[in-house]
């Protein structure tokens, strides 16, 4: 992939969850160099930045933004980025590997136990999110209600995805699409409903529905817990975007 393919799909995952900016009081930017989206709530998981340019005034105006918001943040680098710009304040918690998979060459298949998520799903994609990353409820709340119940509707393509198995819902994941390519974010499932395959089936379940709807290629940030998954099923690493955050993030320690 070169350098500039790299760049367009990092400005993809942010184009993807513009949605979300609908919430209100949150801010959502979106350009070749950066795109943040903070949703204002008290943690560095629902305030996200990614920045990939080499300008340090680019750095800068996006913590400008954030410290507006005044929410803890999580700030990633990538790229020519250059961390020379970071306060004290800002803490190294390490890489997140950037992935990437080409739809036709990863395992897909329809489970009738997968089905899209609706408003009548929002506290039990809650309850999954909060067992599955250790995130308080308002968190929680944060990134799904505003999806369920169709706020993000007209800004960008995003839904949430469970696998219910005998009437119990038991792993989730948000689906965000630009362009021709599928994103993937809060992939969970409960530690007690581990090693049974869920995750795996509700992976290639969600990869299938994109591929019939002519998306051709998938991106994600992996956490620590969902990449060996997704290297197993045919995904690589692009980059490791350097991680930085101003308060305590339960996804990166």
């Amino acid at each position: 992939m070169s350098a500039d393919e790299v760049a367009r799909r990092r400005t993809q995952m942010g184009e993807a969850i513009r949605g979300w900016g609908a919430i209100p009081g949150a801010v959502s930017e979106v350009s070749d160099g950066h795109w943040l989206l903070l949703s204002g709530a008290p943690s560095p998981d629902v305030n996200l930045v990614l920045v990939h340019s080499s300008d340090g005034e680019v750095l800068e105006a996006a913590l400008a933004t954030v410290n507006r918001v005044g929410a803890p943040s999580l700030v990633c680098l990538a790229g020519e980025a250059s961390e020379e710009g970071l306060a004290s304040s800002w803490q190294a918690v390490g890489t997140m590997p950037f992935m990437q998979a080409d739809l036709a060459a990863v395992p897909q298949g329809v489970d009738q136990r997968v089905r899209v998520a609706g408003p009548d799903d929002v506290e039990v994609a809650v309850d999954l999110l909060m067992e599955a990353y250790g995130m308080d409820q308002v968190v929680a709340r944060i990134a799904v209600e505003p999806v369920l119940t169709g706020l993000t509707e007209g800004s960008s393509d995003m839904r949430y995805w469970l696998l219910v198995e005998d009437g119990v819902p038991v792993s989730t994941v948000l689906d965000a699409r630009a362009e021709d390519v599928i994103t993937l974010w809060c992939m969970g499932t409960p530690e007690r409903f581990g090693r049974r395959g869920f995750g795996r089936a509700l992976l290639a379940h969600v990869l299938h529905a994109a591929r019939q709807d002519g998306m051709t290629e998938g991106l994600l940030g992996a956490t620590p817990a969902g990449k060996p998954l997704y290297e197993a099923t045919g995904w690589r690493t692009v980059e490791e975007w350097r991680l930085f955050v101003n308060a305590a993030s339960v996804q990166f320690a």
